[in-house]
């Protein structure tokens, strides 16, 4: 009786921490979801989701789940940033939740551990905030393993569908699985009646599905599609550099890669077999990334995985208050801590003034002073308290720290130029000129979006921003707004008119390691440039038109 008393109450504390790791998921993937326009890579896809909302029949390039599934968010309710965005949340909050039902594997502890780690790792909230199908492909996959696991046929099937048919970077994960397998040579056995049945379900899934019930008759390609931009590289985003790869491995995932990869050697010393497996997938995937000249930042997320549950194993054996000396581990930890209040603020003032060297000397100085302590806490109370006391603050530090870089992607204000997660450039001001687009049309016509605009920039993300405009085409006749890039100079016939800057994008300009590394870190500061075009505006919409100059020079306001 006390026994099952004992569980239930666990296990109801266990759900509740279930529902708050949820919470906080929720609100770093959905906060702001629409408020930062799509930008070049984001609108490639977003682009023919609405094409195809309105009965046009685009390509589905590399991501035909992604674009089926967000047209059909489209045709239903209209389209819109947020819609463009919502499928990958979605996604991203549901791989939250699957060590949940692999706890009986992982253990419960590791299991709720392994949640909140992937709640706020910056990889997964940055591909769960991206319009794309990287974030479709990864949680499709590990949802139909898990459906598999359950023997939920239909659904193990269905998944296994869209994870192939949303991006490349599927392949890179089913590859390295069958390497790790392989290389193990664990026994796997497989019931084929039930393989049989999953497997006609993907089929029905993939040719049902993937064509909308024959609706877009392209999308029977989307498999041979998706597995040819894993050679061919995403056209028009060429592929990250290795040493911009690993850097974004250590930037965002630091504690990962310190306790994954002790827990990859705990995995091999005490043949620990789900470990073995782990690491043997992070490595594979790791050279699969580097060996691809096509490669991007988001196939990293195939190494994050393995190496945050091989974390999640390591933070579990240090939870519990030592038996010997447990006086020495919290004060080890307090004092961690305290030492790392004062290094922060530190790190900023190199970050800001990287030629001050007294600042340096102080962070080398308080770092000195922690391994001094540590050691001397292990030589006169215990090893054991002072590892345990300093794997509690580097925990506490650590998710202190996933929790402000996963915090940025909601900002508005942060400029996310310097995110690595997206490949190509991020979106300038596009919202600002729609704001200015729609007072003049408002002006003119009495209704936002009444007037056409004449787009001569070759922008994927401006199109999409100007999906409910008449974009007129370049003609004889022309419109009363137009836009340029401002490279292209002032054309002729626009010299009657008003012309306003704008910056279409921007795009870091530095490659592998950023200048000022502690700069990156705790501001995402660093070398960027900017795109730019511009808005002309026939003199004749204002008020003042006929009163001096209307040829006002370029980059005058309106």
């Amino acid at each position: 009786m006390t026994v099952d008393m004992a569980q239930r109450h666990f296990f109801s504390r266990e759900l509740f921490l279930y529902f708050l790791i949820l919470l906080l998921a929720f609100g770093l993937r959905f906060a702001s979801l629409g408020a930062i326009p799509l930008n070049e890579f984001e609108a490639s896809s977003a682009l023919p989701a609405a094409q195809l909302a309105g009965g046009a029949q685009p390509s589905l390039g590399a991501q035909p789940a992604y674009v089926l599934l967000t047209s059909l968010l489209f045709g239903l309710i209209g389209s819109g940033e947020f819609l463009a965005r919502l499928w990958p949340a979605m996604f991203g909050l549901a791989l939250v939740l699957l060590p949940y039902f692999w706890r009986d594997l992982l253990g419960p502890r590791t299991a709720l551990v392994l949640a909140f780690l992937l709640a706020v790792d910056p990889g997964l909230v940055a591909l769960s905030r991206l319009a794309s199908g990287s974030m479709l492909a990864v949680a499709a996959a590990l949802l139909a393993l898990t459906a598999w696991r359950f023997r939920r046929l239909a659904l193990a099937g269905a998944m296994a569908a869209v994870a192939l048919l949303s991006a490349p970077l599927i392949y890179i994960g089913v590859t390295a699985a069958i390497l790790a397998w392989a290389t193990q040579r664990s026994a796997v056995s497989v019931d084929r009646v039930a393989l049989r049945t999953a497997g006609l379900l993907f089929l029905a899934t993939a040719l049902l599905g993937g064509t909308l019930l024959f609706r877009v008759p392209q999308g029977i390609s989307g498999l041979g599609q998706v597995f040819s931009y894993v050679l061919t590289g995403l056209p028009g985003f060429p592929g990250a550099s290795p040493f911009t790869v690993l850097f974004a491995l250590l930037g965002y995932a630091f504690p990962a890669v310190v306790f994954g990869g002790l827990g990859a050697l705990r995995a091999w010393r005490q043949v620990e077999p789900i470990g073995r497996m782990l690491s043997l997938f992070a490595g594979f995937v790791l050279l699969l990334i580097i060996l691809n000249p096509s490669r991007q930042v988001a196939d990293l997320v195939w190494v994050a995985l393995p190496l945050w549950t091989l974390t999640a194993f390591e933070i579990v054996r240090f939870l519990r208050v030592p038996k010997e000396e447990p006086v020495a581990a919290i004060g080890e930890a307090s004092l961690m801590l305290l030492l790392a209040a004062f290094l922060v603020p530190t790190l900023a003032r190199i970050a800001n003034q990287p030629g001050i060297a007294v600042y340096v000397n102080v962070a080398l100085f308080v770092i000195g002073i922690a391994a001094l302590a540590t050691a001397l806490i292990a030589l006169g109370w215990s090893r054991r308290s002072a590892f345990q006391g300093m794997v509690w603050a580097l925990a506490l530090i650590s998710a202190l720290f996933l929790l402000s870089a996963s915090s940025r992607f909601s900002r508005i204000e942060t400029t996310v130029a310097n995110e690595l997660w997206s490949p190509g450039s991020a979106a300038g001001q596009l919202g600002i000129m729609l704001i200015t687009l729609g007072d003049l049309s408002y002006w003119a016509q009495g209704q936002p979006g009444a007037l056409p605009v004449d787009v001569r920039a070759d922008s994927a993300a401006l199109r999409f921003a100007l999906r409910n405009y008449d974009l007129a085409g370049t003609t004889s006749i022309v419109p009363a707004l137009a836009i340029t890039m401002a490279e292209a100079g002032s054309p002729a016939e626009l010299s009657a008119y008003r012309g306003q800057s704008f910056a279409l994008s921007t795009q870091r300009v530095w490659e592998g390691w950023p200048p000022n590394f502690f700069a990156w870190l705790l501001f995402r500061q660093a070398p960027i440039t900017t795109t730019q075009s511009i808005l002309w505006v026939d003199a004749e919409l204002f008020a003042d038109a006929g009163f001096g100059d209307e040829t006002a020079p370029e980059g005058s306001t309106p």
